[in-house]
């Protein structure tokens, strides 16, 4: 439902004409409640040092994007509110992204295909020479059936049955497994 919102706050700020009345009423709603500048973490990121508490790398995550950002362009998809690049800097790592593209801010959300072209064009590459992770299994599917070579992050592999449209999915379960993937392609 949040990527829903946040397309629908996307689109009307972008003057698609798509954009319904429901949602420019909602982004009106969210630019005066201030949602759509702070999102509900407002209250955290007034106070720096408890955003820092709040908010954690994984331990794979830094040393991960020091190495992939010295061969390859690195971007984000993520189906989040405008404040996402506010957490990128606050965690330290908005430079290592070329690209990033927000839901809130495009008008679109995962898993729609036009996320993605759009992404990819940001960085000037194609879907045949970029890696997806996602955490989600819906959204690597969709970036699979673009060409991507699309891997499935499973932090904490779970002794659940995995949906059958999942099941062949490339898991990983940690950042550091897309370094030698990238190094054979």
């Amino acid at each position: 439902m949040d990527a829903k919102l946040q397309a629908a706050y996307g689109r009307a700020h972008a003057g698609r004409p798509n954009a319904s009345l429901p949602a420019r009423l909602f982004a009106a709603i969210a630019d005066l409640t201030g949602l759509a500048r702070t999102g509900p973490l407002a209250l955290v990121l007034r106070k720096e040092a408890a955003a820092r508490r709040w908010l954690r790398l994984y331990t794979d995550a830094l040393s991960t994007l020091q190495s992939l950002s010295q061969v390859c362009r690195l971007g984000i998809i993520s189906n989040a509110w405008p404040q996402l690049e506010s957490f990128l800097d606050l965690l330290g790592i908005r430079h290592y992204f070329e690209s990033v593209t927000i839901s809130a801010q495009v008008g679109l959300s995962k898993p729609d295909p036009a996320i993605y072209h759009l992404a990819l064009q940001t960085l000037h590459v194609n879907a045949k020479q970029a890696i997806f992770v996602d955490d989600r299994p819906a959204n690597v599917v969709a970036a699979e059936q673009m060409g991507f070579l699309a891997l499935w992050l499973v932090r904490a592999p779970a002794a659940v049955n995995i949906q059958k449209a999942y099941q062949n999915l490339t898991q990983i379960h940690s950042l550091v497994q897309v370094i030698p993937l990238l190094q054979q392609a």
